[in-house]
């Protein structure tokens, strides 16, 4: 089957359709745009190319059987494709590139087709049941890649973070491209000599089952981080729990003790309005007040919420720390205690670390719902030195590299569809979070 040249071009990228689904299966949860206008903006950009491809046929055929212009498509698709998802480049360069490795495989078992149905052709005379070919494998894989990409590639994306091996993943899928684009017989002919033909078919089977078996392994040692990471995460809030309630046990006996004492300073009490003294007996009642604060407050009825302020206000009444914690929320809140603990953690951590070797130190917490869908925390303290950034990202003062506390918070803020802001202004250190509270538990 034959096409003139500028329309077997244009049949050629409408490849881009099938592809699209493979692309946006892993992160759909951090698309922008809803579903219908998401296609709007897939069917206009496809329609853009379209226009690109038919000026290049008019201006300079020849280039339209270059790799150039493929380059150029592909870097236009990308480029709409990493505008449409909330995600760190290297996350979405990742998975648009496994989108291209499925691409690149589908053209060679295309091309498996074209040089059996002629024999004496070559690849860029691509016939149109090769077009079809390729076509029905990336609508077969949309089908079973399905659950492979949303499940488990999408449980990638939404819990591992390590930013430096995303990008030495991303290198993994254009590695095996370029090899497959290597493999790409251009003419057809040569495939007929001695045994080339079975030995290409067992390559390429062996380079599909390579490319799975890379792909398992980075699912498996993921899972076995974030679950083991996880934990750690757990044991560090039980910790603190169990910090809280030592604390609460003592300040149980301490008003049992009080109360099995209180009959006694009664006797002094009544003894002292008896006598009339009532200069010693404000001294005693003030006295009396002071042995018996208690520094146990409820800060929420959020358990998660409760526990970590109170273990971190202990320590900062340790370190002399002033502090001022305000929180108001409802009495169910719908986002992760771990997420929360995290987040709050590193963000009083961050504070009480830069208030050591302040003068007067000063921490200021609030948390507040302010509005239906909207959980916001801000956290102030004040700071000396300089603060290095880098492309947004703030760098840590105590060792190399980017700041853990503040990258997990900026996660968090993601996976929630929020934002984090830092300020630094006149040795305040400012941190703002905005979280999207969701209808229902969005943990996976």
């Amino acid at each position: 089957m034959e096409f003139p040249d500028s329309i077997k071009h244009l049949i050629t990228y409408s490849i881009l359709f099938p592809l699209a689904p493979l692309c946006f299966y892993p992160v759909w949860d951090y698309v922008k745009s809803r579903l219908s206008v998401l296609l709007t903006k897939i069917v206009l950009t496809f329609t853009g190319l379209t226009m690109f491809l038919l000026l290049v046929q008019y201006f300079d055929p020849a280039l339209l059987d270059t790799n150039y212009i493929s380059l150029i498509c592909f870097s236009c698709c990308f480029y709409f494709y990493q505008k449409e998802i909330r995600l760190p480049v290297s996350k979405k360069l990742f998975v648009f590139l496994t989108a291209g490795l499925v691409c690149s495989f589908s053209l060679l078992f295309a091309t498996i087709a074209d040089y059996i149905l002629y024999p004496t052709g070559n690849y860029m005379d691509f016939s149109g049941e090769a077009l079809a070919v390729q076509l029905l494998f990336l609508l077969a894989a949309d089908v079973v890649l399905y659950i492979p990409f949303t499940k488990y590639l999408g449980w990638i994306i939404d819990n591992f973070h390590e930013e430096a091996v995303w990008r030495g993943m991303c290198t993994i899928p254009l590695l095996f491209i370029m090899v497959l684009h290597i493999m790409v017989p251009y003419q057809y002919s040569r495939m007929y000599i001695g045994r080339i033909m079975e030995i290409y078919l067992v390559v390429l089977i062996f380079f599909v089952f390579l490319a799975v078996m890379i792909y398992l392994m980075f699912y498996v040692i993921t899972y076995t981080y974030v679950r083991k990471q996880n934990a750690e995460y757990m044991n560090q809030f039980l910790a603190i729990q169990g910090a809280q309630y030592q604390q609460l046990l003592r300040t149980v006996g301490e008003n049992s003790r009080i109360r099995h004492d209180f009959r006694h300073q009664l006797i002094v009490i009544s003894e002292l309005v008896n006598q009339k003294e009532y200069g010693r007996l404000e001294q005693y009642v003030h006295k009396y007040i002071e042995n018996v604060e208690t520094d146990v407050k409820l800060y929420s009825y959020s358990a998660a919420v409760n526990s970590v302020i109170s273990y971190f206000q202990s320590m900062c009444d340790r370190k002399g720390i002033r502090t001022e914690f305000s929180v108001s929320l409802p009495n169910s809140l719908p986002i992760s205690d771990q997420d929360l603990c995290i987040l709050l953690g590193n963000l009083l951590e961050n504070a009480i670390e830069a208030s050591e070797n302040i003068t007067d130190p000063y921490i200021c917490m609030k948390i507040r719902q302010t509005a239906a869908n909207i959980l916001a925390v801000k956290s102030v303290n004040l700071y000396r030195g300089t603060v290095r950034t880098e492309n947004g990202r703030y760098f840590s003062s105590k060792r190399a590299g980017v700041g853990q506390g503040l990258e997990s918070i900026r996660i968090i803020a993601q996976k929630y569809q929020g934002m984090m802001e830092v300020l630094t202004d006149q040795n305040l250190f400012t941190v703002k979070v905005l979280l999207q509270i969701p209808s229902g538990d969005i943990q996976k």
